[in-house]
């Protein structure tokens, strides 16, 4: 029985890291779309983003981020079983406007509306 709850833990365990992994991954394509979705030159700053495993797109005021890793599954002790596979996230954000609401701003405050 021990060999086999070796094995299911080993397992779960390198199931883990690639979880953490994939989200990692979706966490740096959130960060960088964020980045340029909020940039006041977003061309300038998706082309600073671009590498050959980042692609950013901007397209309808919709900045779309793709990122792609290669990790390894590798059981402890089973390097016969070691095996590659490729993350992918891919993450949407709406431009935002560089400073909004600029024609509405009255020396250092915000006029206020009423309902």
């Amino acid at each position: 029985m021990l060999p086999l709850l070796t094995v299911f833990t080993l397992l779960v365990v390198q199931f883990s890291l690639i979880a953490r992994d994939q989200l990692a991954l979706w966490q740096s394509a959130r960060e960088i779309t964020r980045d340029v979705a909020i940039a006041l030159d977003p061309y300038a700053t998706a082309q600073r983003h671009r590498t050959d495993r980042t692609t950013v797109t901007i397209a309808d005021g919709v900045v779309t981020v793709s990122l792609s890793r290669r990790t390894y599954i590798a059981p402890a002790g089973f390097d016969f079983l070691r095996r590659s596979i490729t993350l992918r996230a891919r993450v949407s954000m709406a431009l935002e406007p560089p400073v909004a609401f600029q024609s509405d701003v009255v020396g250092d405050e915000f006029p206020t509306y009423g309902p």
